[in-house]
């Protein structure tokens, strides 16, 4: 060596140690932080803890103070082959040499922000191996990705890492002159040196030398020259405990300062000294060969083994793979985490206590042994975190937790074991995760099944591969995977963004088998890159394999990466996009990412232009679906594609992503099914094996449903998808139809899979292209109502003069005009096709309307067919193909793959044939004509007609339509122009079956018979008369051309068109679904004929189906209520109604006591109607019913309920908590104390599975305490339209609706109209119809031309506002022309677009026509003034011709007025900095119960530590009107509690229920705001604060529960409390409540309250003391004046006295309960009330009567009367009371008791006080002198309701009532001498009998008779 190499050797190593010491004095970091692992047992992906805690839960950064530091190296994994950019160690431009860093690795603990993660693998080769250079030629030399792994795969104990704590120098200090950044791909290998070095090793290093190529050269390659690098102790050893050096070097071609140029070595030396060195050859080419070579991916993450290097004393060894080890085989297992740290963290709400922890290993037969002592965790509060659980050091892999209860019984937290190396599949009992020292530590405990593994502050960043996963081999891409690498792995590389903490490098974790990558990101840092190999730096990706540096978004609480597809980057290189946006959310790339200006994202670029119809040109509404390609699914327009190249898989197969989404989408339905999909379609060019680049190549890489490599299943995967081959294998197919792809019916509007009943055709499912599929990815884009244009001519023209020529078709032909999707500037919803009109003409002076961008092309990009004499391949039909730019036309940015669905109504002549000319007898059939290419499917009503399916080149098909041979029916025949062998359903063979198409004959060859749906042995035929729907589906899905042409000649119409929308524009997300499917909207038509007589309508018939009424007094019919109770009542009653109507026979009558606002109690409250007999419900369309509600507010379907049951108690209808809502047919107003009619929609009400549809039973009910009257349950059939007799548009035969002969509007009942949702539909009988969201209805011939047509919905005008316009061929009518012969214009610029009223009116006025058209019309020539009306005639051409055609639509929209919620998080006096969640639950959408049902419930959240919300709100729009919403605040975290609430803000829709829940009503915005109205502030504080809750039992006198209706309606009570300590025990002061401005009472009713009553949030402990209050509950009464005053032991309540006990329990774990008082504690107190019997006071008043000679009566008072009281029983046995002589009237008297009247007659001290209830007898024992005794006893009896009865007689005169005392006076009269005494009114006057001297002896007889009867009482 020359002085100068020595100095300038001597220079580079001094440059390259000061490098070095740079690097190592550097904060470089390497941490694995994967995501919080969930070990719940249900395993989903974890949410992150975001509590904004720290590691020790308090929101401190991880800090060097607390964690163990290493430092980091530049790389921390082994990447295997990772093809990755340069690799530079931050801060440094040059990497240096050191010949010793033991010292500085080996056995470093983890650095700040370092994981100490172990891998399940170490990174994959894969790719390398199809790189590495094996001829050493310097090319590219293909391996197998087997060949390439770089852990054994056959091993799950493959534990080994790449960590901080043992991270290898070597991937920043690589070999001496080396000081250049290395680039490529590197390699990772491993030398174990023999035995016999071990102690020589001491301060030594080991060198590793290779030799780069083959020697040869002259002069020599510095390519090939030896170089050497110096290999890093690491820190893992051995099993027999060796040290371990690592090397590692980048492969990148031909680069000379590579290590590894070529990709492999001719040898490898490892040296220690001269002495001690080993060399091993590479594997020998040939058996006489020289040329020795080893791959490098062959020993990547491999370790030579010296002690296998034995026995040859040249220490040179020949190839031996067998010696290279997997690096799992020589190091021990579950040791590398002995001496860590593991945590406990309780987020739960509970206290965990004595939490025992014990470590596991596995035994040699699998079982799991206790390693090391159990360690005890005695105590956790709440958000608090243990210390730190040692890890033994000895191996063990698995943690087991265990709480105790106290009592003996343990309960495992989450599942029995961890496995923390993540080394086997989770089961039952074990979870498995991937330990980190600093990111995956801690044990996050929210309950015992809901668990993870994670940092306590850390945040969880997720990535979605869905579509960057793909791999590429064996296509021209410049590496063969994407993201992640070929093996699954996926690193990130995070720093914080003001550099202040060390960059992280980490493994990525995957959850399961999903496309979702996660890791848990530390506190502090903000930015993250992803990549496919151990990135540590921000150097841009080569070819997608990781992206540039991200800022993570702090607006998603789940942030995850959406990663884009791989084309065109793994062709071109560059860092791989996406976008952020929620985990979870539908990918959808225009909305997630932004152009450079931050506008939306458009992947199809449409030119904006007003949309003019042109003249003579029909518009066929068009729903267009465009397929996204890879490269669009990124956002890109195709306009853009970079390559031209073509003939290759990038070309050929550009719809990869889609493809694999549609392959998803069979193999899911294949699996759920167990069945078949025979003929899978997919999208893009397919290659068959025996042509160039055969498909066969990639399709391992995309897996697609139902493809194989060879037999059958590949023939029929060509067959289907390529337009060359057959399922016999034979070719040419080119222009074959391949028939029989789909099914016979239409399900849902879409053709379904061949074979199945129900698989929706996925290219034509919307819902499958925008979200609803495996990729849960927005696939393509559909544009509906799309204006398609068809011109007429004569297109079938023969020869000049044929019937042929003179017979009209619309039609369109792409080889005459270039259409291009437009968006209307008018509408921006509204789209079109147009073609543009050149500026040159043809030949023939004829305009030109095609377009270069849509000439159709070869695969080769060509526009000639080389195949068919260079023909020139004309234009095609490519709608979205008009920006591409005249110098950069190529078949690659064509935009492919779309497809169409045509659809319009259609009637047909009697014959099926249309007349041409002026010859009736001049007629050709009524035909439907295509000719294309790739599938065409026409269906009509359903049935698939026309089978032009497969991919092919131009074909035909054609449908000719007829009559039966009986002439009662159309029918219709199909042909098409071939079909392939195998997809054949067309088998009859024609001859000369040819048409002339645009002058081009079009040859049909086979035939086909379209078979009925329900009879197979039935022709299909078409019923005449009725209206038919169209239906064609046209599919570009096999590249290149895209021929489209169709015709057709079906007899026109004029039509009225009314459509229904609903702008939800306003409207929240969560509440749009509820305007969807609601048949609500109401409207009247009324029709004015002007000319012709009267013409009648047709009433529809019902198919001989009778309206079934049901008889609710048939014998059989059983009515009674679900609880038999006096609370429930349900029966026949009188109608309420009475007198208001001549109906007053007996209804249903319905009630049930309590609010049920849960719906829970359903089961008890139901009224049943049992029917007579089972109804049919196959035969009705509708149930309608009248209801009636007593009351003052309106009922709402949302609490009302109905099911319809059959006989198994299967049940249809009102389903769990559901209401009506949903059900009805029109809008429902339920108005208080009327009858209202409500109609059901049968097919709109759901059924439980199994639901016969054969009814036995009605059930009702509803949610409130109400009185509800129910009658005429109807069944009403199914409407069946009429069948006409033939076809015709003569104005005079259309319907007049009775207006003819009256001149004035009248209803247009059964006026029949067809829906694009319900098909054929009548107008009912009142003149309405009901039309849905979305729903379009088409009066066809149904109105004369000149008739006026008023046309008017039922406004609701508090929930909408409502706007109409007229349009008339599609436009909207802003100007009309007047001034001509039919009609008068008031103001021909009067604008109908955008109107507000219910119903249009054109101011236009009819003028009267000759006198044949006025004949028998009684039309005045005036306009109607008593409605709004429109003159059913063209605007634009009043006067056109009877041929002409009038085409009108009103569309209604109705705009939802919404209003909104603020809700605001106050804390009182605390520093709280939680997060808050409110629970909202929306019900009664709109006041009108719309949507499913169900609430909505939502949760929100506030974090009171955001400072982008200092407000701490959040704001809640879009909901609309009267809706109603409750608000509740979820159980905080951080142990505070909620104080109150209060409302701001329109409070008259809204109140606090229980100080816990805001009930409400949302009202609208202020004009022209968006702010909320209602602000409802929940207050926390961290007081301790208890509940209480009270519960009212009443009882009668006896201790049985009081019935309801006998408990008083409401009650007051009074929360009280005291101090604990206080001296005064007798001193409660009341406490006001919900709030400190509210009443020292609240009122608890039995209605809402069923006698409960919640106090929540109530102050423990006195403010800022200790001493715990006391509380209690009284009961009072509410004076005059409003004040409460408390009773004492009992209370009177509406004139009953009850007794009132006390009983008081705790709920919470603290607290005591005593004497009806809770102390220091939640609780419940319970207030018994027992009513008491009332007392009875018996007064008696003696009395004589005298009777004077006058006749008049002197009563005078007697005294001395003695009277005995005595009380009765009923004898055991039965029969007459008895005298019960052991009765105890107390003081003594026991049998009976006596009382003695003084002088005013009444008795002395009253003994007869006191009495109870029972039966009684009165005896008069002494009577006053000159006075006879009563003749016999007085029955008296006392009830418990204190009602008296005298001889079994009420009496409700003599008795009064104070309190519970009742009081009876009775008045006893007597009379003296032979007027004897007597009770009760005077006897007849003795006078009378004066004059009767010969009756004196009789009546003398008489009279001692009656004297001895005594008298009367009172």
């Amino acid at each position: 060596m020359t002085k100068a190499n020595s100095n300038l050797h001597r220079a580079a190593a001094l440059l390259a140690a000061l490098c070095l010491l740079a690097s190592m004095a550097l904060p470089v970091y390497a941490a694995e932080t994967e995501t919080d692992f969930s070990a719940s047992n249900s395993e989903t992906i974890p949410g992150d803890d975001n509590t904004g805690n720290g590691a020790d839960g308090t929101g401190s950064d991880i800090s060097v103070s607390n964690l163990e530091t290493s430092q980091k190296d530049a790389d921390t994994t082994n990447e295997g082959s990772k093809t990755e950019p340069e690799i530079s160690v931050p801060n440094s431009e040059t990497i240096t040499n050191s010949a010793d860093t033991t010292d500085k690795t080996a056995g470093a603990p983890p650095a700040e922000g370092v994981t100490g993660s172990e891998n399940t693998a170490p990174a994959d080769n894969a790719a390398a191996d199809e790189t590495a250079d094996a001829d050493k030629t310097g090319e590219d030399s293909t391996g197998s990705e087997d060949e390439a792994g770089f852990l054994n795969e056959d091993d799950p104990a493959d534990d080994r890492t790449i960590t901080a704590g043992n991270a290898k120098e070597s991937d920043t200090a690589l070999c001496a002159g080396d000081a250049t950044v290395q680039k490529g791909t590197k390699y990772t290998f491993y030398f174990a040196p023999p035995k016999d070095w071990v102690d020589l090793l001491s301060d030594k290093a080991i060198t590793c030398s290779f030799m780069r190529g083959n020697t040869n050269d002259n002069p020599p390659s510095p390519k090939h020259e030896v170089r050497t690098t110096t290999a890093t102790l690491i820190t893992d050893k051995t099993t027999d405990n060796r040290p371990i050096y690592q090397v590692d070097v980048y492969h990148n071609n031909d680069d000379a300062n590579s290590l590894c140029p070529y990709g492999g070595f001719v040898w490898v030396r490892f040296t220690l000294d001269e002495n001690h060195w080993v060399t091993m050859k590479g594997e020998r080419e040939g058996e006489n060969s020289n040329n020795y070579w080893m791959e490098v991916g062959k020993i990547a993450n491999k370790c030579l083994d010296g002690n296998q290097l034995t026995g040859n004393t040249e220490n040179v060894y020949d190839y031996d793979i067998d010696k290279w080890v997997p690096y799992a085989d020589i190091t021990p297992k579950h040791v590398r985490y002995c001496g860590e740290r593991m945590t406990l963290l309780n987020k739960s709400a509970q206290a965990l206590d004595n939490v025992t922890v014990t470590f596991w290993e596995k035994d040699a037969d699998g079982n799991l042994t206790q390693v090391g002592s159990q360690q005890v965790i005695q105590s956790l509060q709440p958000n608090d975190k243990s210390e730190d659980i040692t890890i033994p050091e000895t191996a063990c892999a698995y943690v087991s937790f265990q709480k105790s209860d106290g009592a003996g019984n343990n309960t495992y937290i989450g599942k029995h074991y961890f496995n923390f190396y993540n080394d086997e599949d989770p089961s039952d009992n074990i979870a498995v995760f991937p330990y980190d020292p600093v990111t995956r530590y801690c044990l996050i405990y929210t309950g015992d099944n809901d668990v993870r593994w994670s940092a306590p502050g850390s945040k969880t960043v997720y990535f979605d591969a869905t579509f960057s996963d793909m791999s590429y081999k064996n296509d021209d891409a410049k590496i063969t995977y994407g993201m992640p690498d070929a093996k699954g792995n996926l690193w990130c590389y995070m720093t914080s963004d003001d550099g202040s903490k060390p960059a992280i490098t980490s493994q990525m974790a995957r959850d399961r088998t999903s496309e979702i990558w996660y890791a848990d990101v530390p506190q502090g840092y903000t930015q993250i890159r992803f990549a496919s190999w151990a990135v540590d730096d921000e150097t841009a990706a080569q070819n997608g394999d990781g992206t540039a540096m991200l800022t993570i978004p702090t607006d998603k609480d789940k942030p995850c990466f959406y990663a884009d597809t791989s084309d065109d980057v793994i062709y071109q290189g560059g860092d791989r996009g996406g976008y952020w946006d929620e985990l979870g959310a539908v990918r959808d790339v225009e909305k997630g990412k932004k152009g450079e200006s931050g506008e939306t994202k458009s992947i199809v670029d449409l030119e904006s232009k007003a949309f003019k119809p042109q003249s003579n040109t029909k518009y066929i509404s068009t729903t267009l679906y465009d397929y996204y390609t890879d490269y669009e699914l990124n956002g890109n327009n195709r306009n853009t594609y970079s390559s031209t190249e073509t003939g290759k898989h990038r070309s050929y197969v550009p719809f990869r992503q889609f493809d694999r989404a549609l392959s998803n989408y069979y193999k899911q339905y294949a699996d759920e099914k167990v069945e078949t999909i025979n003929y899978p379609l997919y999208t893009g060019h397919f290659q068959p094996n025996n042509w160039g680049y055969a498909f066969s190549g990639i399709a391992p890489n995309l897996k697609l449903y139902g493809w194989s490599e060879s037999g059958d299943d590949y023939w029929r995967f060509i067959a289907v998808n390529n337009s060359a081959y057959a399922l016999d294998e034979s070719g040419e197919h080119y222009k074959d139809t391949f028939q029989g792809l789909v099914g016979n019916q239409m399900v849902n509007g879409m053709p379904v899979m061949a074979g199945t009943t129900d698989l929706a055709e996925p290219h034509f499912n919307e819902a499958f292209l925008t979200g609803t599929n495996a990729e849960k990815a927005v696939l393509g884009k559909v544009y509906k109502d799309v204006s398609f244009p068809f011109t007429q001519k004569p297109v079938f023209t023969q020869t000049e003069g044929d019937l042929e020529s003179k017979a009209q078709y619309w039609y369109f032909d792409s080889n005459e005009r270039s259409l291009y999707l437009k968006q209307d500037t008018a509408n921006s919803s509204k789209y079109y096709l147009e073609a543009t009109e050149k500026a040159e003409k043809d030949s023939s002076g004829n305009p030109i309307y095609t377009d270069d961008n849509s000439q159709n092309r070869g695969s080769d990009n060509s526009t000639t067919d080389s195949n068919n004499k260079n023909q020139f391949r004309g234009y095609g039909f490519f709608p979205f193909n008009q920006k591409i730019t005249a110098e950069n036309r190529n078949v690659n940015k064509y935009n492919y793959g779309f497809g169409a669905k045509l659809q319009f109504d259609f009637t047909l002549t009697d014959d099926g044939q249309v007349q041409v000319g002026n010859d009736p007898n001049d007629k050709v059939p009524i035909k439907f004509f295509f000719s294309g290419d790739d599938d065409v499917w026409v269906y009509i009503d359903g049935q698939l007609v026309l089978d032009v399916g497969g991919a092919h080149s131009k074909a035909s098909g054609l449908l000719e339509f007829g009559k039966t041979t009986d002439g009662t029916a159309n029918t219709v025949t199909p042909y098409v122009s071939s079909n392939k062998a195998g997809g054949a359903t067309y088998t009859t063979n024609v001859n000369n079956k040819t048409v002339y198409f645009n002058g081009s004959p079009v040859t049909f060859t086979k035939q086909g018979k379209i078979l009925d749906k329900d009879d197979k042995n039935k022709e299909f035929t078409l019923e005449k008369g009725t209206t038919h729907t169209l239906t064609m589906f046209y599919m570009e899905r096999g590249m290149w051309e895209s021929n489209m042409a169709v015709a057709f000649n079906f007899p026109d119409h004029n039509e009225l068109q009314v459509e229904k929308k609903v702008d939800l524009s306003d409207v929240n997300e969560d509440f749009q679904d509820c305007f969807n499917d609601q048949k609500i909207f109401d409207f009247t038509i009324q029709n004015l004929a002007t000319h012709y007589g009267t013409k009648p309508a047709v009433r529809p018939g019902t198919g001989n189906v009778d309206r079934k009424v049901v008889d609710l007094t048939a014998s059989e019919t059983r009515i009674y209520p679900a609880t038999d109770s006096e609370d429930y009542i349900f029966a026949l009653a009188d109608n309420p109604a009475q007198g208001s109507e001549t109906n007053t026979g007996q209804v249903l009558h319905w009630f049930a006591r309590h609010n049920d606002l849960s719906s829970t109690s359903r089961d008890m409250r139901y009224g049943i109607l049992e029917l007579n007999s089972p109804i049919d419900l196959s035969q009705y369309g509708y149930l309608t019913f009248e209801i009636y509600v007593e009351g003052e507010t309106n009922l709402s379907l949302n609490n009302l309920y109905l099911q319809l049951l059959d006989k198994n108690g299967k049940q249809m209808g009102s389903l769990s908590k559901a209401g009506l809502n949903g059900a009805t047919f029109g809008s429902v107003t339920l108005e208080p104390n009327k009858w209202n009619t409500v109609k059901l929609s049968l097919n709109k009400m759901k059924e439980v599975d199994g639901f016969d549809n054969k009814v036995t039973t009605i059930r009702v009910g509803d949610n409130y305490q109400r009185d509800i009257y129910f009658r005429n349950f109807t069944f009403v059939p199914k409407t069946v339209p009429d069948i006409k007799t033939g076809f015709t548009t003569e104005q005079d035969k259309i319907p007049d609706y009775g207006s003819a002969a009256s001149g004035t509007l009248k209803n247009a009942t059964y006026a029949k109209y067809t829906s694009n949702f319900d098909g054929m539909q009548v107008v009912d009988d009142q003149g309405r119809f009901v039309l849905e969201n979305g729903e379009i209805i088409t009066f066809n011939d149904q109105f004369r031309r000149g008739s006026y047509i008023s046309l008017k919905e039922i406004l609701d005008t508090k929930l909408y506002d409502t706007t109409w316009t007229v349009y008339e061929n599609g436009l909207p009518v802003t100007s009309m022309n007047g001034g001509g012969s039919t009609v008068t214009v008031a103001e021909p610029s009067k604008s109908l677009e955008k109107q507000p009223a219910s119903g249009p009116d054109d101011e236009r006025t009819e003028k009267k026509g000759t006198e044949a058209e006025q004949k028998d019309n009684h039309y005045s020539g005036t306009k109607p003034t008593d409605a709004n009306t429109i003159v059913f005639r063209s605007y634009s051409n009043p006067d056109e011709s009877g041929d002409s055609l009038t085409s009108l639509k009103v569309q209604y929209i109705n705009k939802v007025k919404t209003g909104g919620l603020i809700i605001k998080k106050e804390v009182e006096n605390d520093n709280l900095t939680g997060t808050y969640e409110f629970k909202v639950t929306f019900s009664d959408v709109g006041g009108q119960g719309l949507g499913t049902g169900d609430p909505i419930v939502k949760t929100y959240p506030i974090n009171m530590s955001d400072a982008e919300n200092p407000n701490h709100t959040v704001t809640i729009t879009g909901i609309p009107v009267d809706t109603r919403y409750t608000i509740e605040e979820l159980e905080p975290e951080d142990g505070s509690h909620l104080q109150g609430i209060t409302l701001v803000g329109n409070e008259n829709n809204a109140h606090v229920v229980k100080n816990t829940t805001v009930e409400g009503v949302i009202v609208e915005n202020d004009a022209g705001s968006k702010t909320p109205q209602m602000t409802a502030t929940f207050t926390n504080t961290s007081r301790k604060l208890i509940d209480i809750e009270f519960t009212k039992l009443w009882q009668d006198a006896h201790g049985k529960p009081l019935g309801s209706a006998k408990q008083p309606s409401e009650i007051y009570i009074q929360l009280q409390r005291r101090l604990e300590n206080s001296s005064e025990k007798d001193h409660w002061e009341a406490v006001k409540y919900p709030a400190t401005g509210s009443a020292n009472y609240v009122t608890v009713n039995s209605i809402n309250d069923r006698w409960k009553y919640s106090f929540k949030g109530l102050d423990q402990r006195q403010a800022g003391g200790t001493t715990n209050y006391v509380y209690r509950i009284v009961e009072g009464t509410r004076g005059t004046d409003g004040n409460f005053k408390a009773a004492g032991s009992s209370i009177t309540i509406g004139g009953n006295t009850y007794t009132i006990s006390a009983e008081a329990k705790l709920t919470g774990a603290t607290g005591s309960a005593a004497n009806g008082t809770i102390t220091g504690g939640s609780g419940k107190i319970e207030l018994t009330n027992k009513l008491q019997d009332p007392e009875f006071t018996l007064n008696i008043v003696k009395k004589g009567v005298t009777t004077g000679e006058n006749g008049t009566e002197t009563q005078t008072p007697l005294s001395g009367v003695e009277f005995k009281l005595e009380r009765l029983t009923v004898p055991s046995g039965g029969g007459e009371p008895q005298v019960d002589t052991t009765y105890d009237f107390g003081s003594g008297n026991k049998g009976s008791i006596t009382g003695i009247t003084g002088n005013d007659g009444t008795i002395v001290n009253n003994p007869f006080k006191n009495l109870k209830a029972g039966s009684y007898q009165l005896t008069e024992v002494k009577t006053a002198e000159g006075y006879n005794l009563l003749s016999k006893p007085i029955r008296i009896e006392f009830t418990t309701n204190g009602d008296c009865l005298i001889d079994g007689v009420k009496d409700e005169t003599n008795v009064t009532r104070t309190g519970d005392t009742c009081t009876m006076t009775l008045t006893v009269l007597n009379r003296k001498s032979f007027e004897l005494p007597h009770t009760g009114a005077d006897a007849p006057s003795l006078w009378l009998l004066i004059g009767l001297p010969a009756l004196v002896a009789v009546l003398l007889v008489l009279v001692f008779r009656y004297n001895k009867k005594g008298g009367r009482r009172q």
